[in-house]
C-alpha cells in the first residue's frame, strides 16, 4: 500500500509451498503466519531471526485501523537460533520512527539451539490517521557474556507494516457477520482433529463479550482426558470470494481458557486458514510444556488476504494441551467479521 495515496502496491501471490509471499497481521495486536520449516544442514556461523513468515528477508503485516486501539501495539511470533561454537545471550529489540520498542533479554543459548518466541506488546505506535505502510527493523544480538556487554553477532528483519482503512471509500464491504440478529449466520464449530476424547463442541451467540452489541458467537468445548494430550477447536463458514486484486478477511477473535480439575491446560496457538491452508499463526508448536504462548481475555484482529474468485471456507482454530489428566474448557469467540475487496 502506498503511504500518500493508500493504495496495495502489488496483488497477492502464493508460493509453491501454499503460501503467500507477503506476511500478515492481527490489527490491534499484530501477528504473522507459520514459517517453512528450517532446514539444519544449511545452518552457518552467526545468529538468525526468522519472523514467521516465508524465508524472504522482507514481508508484511497488515491491519485495518477501523475501530482499532490507539496506541496500535504490535506482537510477533518468531524464530531464534544461535549458529555459533559457544552459547550466547540473545537480545531482541527493534528500531522505526515512530514506534517504542521494548528491548527483551532471552538468556543464553548454547551452540546450535534455537527457540521459538512470542513476544506479546513488543512495540507500540499511535494509530495512524489514515492508510499508511512504513518499515520496521527488528534486531537479534548475540552476547558472549551475561550482562550484554560484549556484541559478537547482529541479525536483522525488516517488516514492512501496513495499514489498510477499510471504511476510506476505496473497499467494498462484500460480507459482514456482526450477528447482531441474534443468529450464527452460517458459522458453525468442530473438533480440530478427531482425537475421541472430550465433548461434542458446541457454537452459540452470547452476550458476554462481544465488540458491537448485542451478540458475538462462541465456541466452547471440554477436554477430558486421562492422559497427555492436545486438542481443539474450529470456527468455519464457507464464503464466495470476490474476482478483484485485493480481497481481505478481517476477523476479530478473543480467547479462554479454564481449568476444572486435574492437569491444567495451556494454550498454544491460534490459526487462521484458508480452507486447509494456515496464512496467520499464532503462538508456538504443541507441547506439554505447562506454558501459555498466546494471548488470552482480550481481543485481537488478524486480516488475512483472501484468494480471489473461489468458494471456501475461512477457518479460525485454537489449540489447548493438557499436561496429563485433567478437565479443562476453551472458548473461542467472533465478531464483526468482514471481508473487503478492490481493484
Amino acid at each position: 500500500m502506498d503511504a500518500g495515496a493508500g493504495r496495495l502496491s502489488r496483488p497477492l501471490k502464493r508460493n509453491r509451498d501454499g503460501l503467500y509471499r507477503d506476511a500478515y497481521g492481527v490489527g490491534g495486536r499484530l501477528f504473522q503466519p507459520m514459517s517453512p520449516s528450517f532446514n539444519l544442514r544449511n545452518r552457518r556461523k552467526g545468529i538468525d531471526l526468522k519472523i514467521l513468515g516465508l524465508q524472504e528477508p522482507n514481508h508484511s503485516l497488515y491491519t485495518d485501523l477501523v475501530n482499532l486501539a490507539d496506541p496500535v501495539y504490535l506482537g510477533l511470533t518468531m524464530r531464534i537460533f544461535n549458529y555459533d561454537d559457544v552459547s550466547l545471550y540473545l537480545r531482541v529489540d527493534g528500531y522505526a520512527a515512530g514506534w517504542t520498542f521494548t528491548t527483551t533479554d532471552l538468556g543464553a543459548y548454547g551452540s546450535g539451539g534455537s527457540a521459538y518466541l512470542n513476544i506479546d506488546n513488543f512495540a507500540y505506535r499511535a494509530r495512524p490517521g489514515a492508510a499508511l505502510t512504513e518499515d520496521l527493523t527488528i534486531r537479534l544480538r548475540g552476547y558472549t557474556d551475561a550482562g550484554y556487554t560484549n556484541l559478537k553477532w547482529t541479525a536483522l528483519r525488516t517488516v514492512t507494516m501496513v495499514f489498510i482503512k477499510s471504511d476510506d471509500g476505496s473497499w467494498t464491504q462484500d460480507f459482514l457477520n456482526n450477528f447482531d440478529d441474534g443468529t450464527l449466520q452460517g458459522w458453525a464449530v468442530v473438533k480440530d482433529w478427531a482425537d475421541g476424547l472430550g465433548t461434542t463442541p458446541s457454537v452459540a451467540v452470547q452476550t458476554d463479550f462481544k465488540l458491537s452489541p448485542p451478540y458475538s458467537a462462541r465456541a466452547y468445548y471440554r477436554m477430558d482426558s486421562g492422559m497427555q494430550w492436545c486438542h481443539g477447536i474450529r470456527m468455519y463458514k464457507s464464503f464466495t470470494i470476490p474476482d478483484k486484486n485485493y480481497v481481505f478477511a478481517i476477523m476479530n477473535i478473543r480467547g479462554r481458557q479454564t481449568h476444572i480439575s486435574g492437569a491444567g491446560g495451556y494454550p498454544k496457538w491460534y490459526n487462521f486458514r484458508e480452507v486447509g491452508v494456515t496464512i496467520i499463526h499464532l503462538g508456538r508448536p504443541s507441547d506439554y510444556l505447562a506454558q501459555t504462548y498466546v494471548p488470552l481475555e482480550k481481543w485481537m484482529r488478524a486480516v488475512m488476504p483472501l484468494t480471489r474468485n473461489v468458494t471456501e471456507e475461512i477457518r479460525i482454530a485454537f489449540c489447548e494441551c493438557q499436561t496429563g489428566s485433567g478437565i479443562n474448557d476453551i472458548y473461542l469467540w467472533l465478531d464483526d467479521f468482514m471481508i473487503i475487496s478492490k481493484n
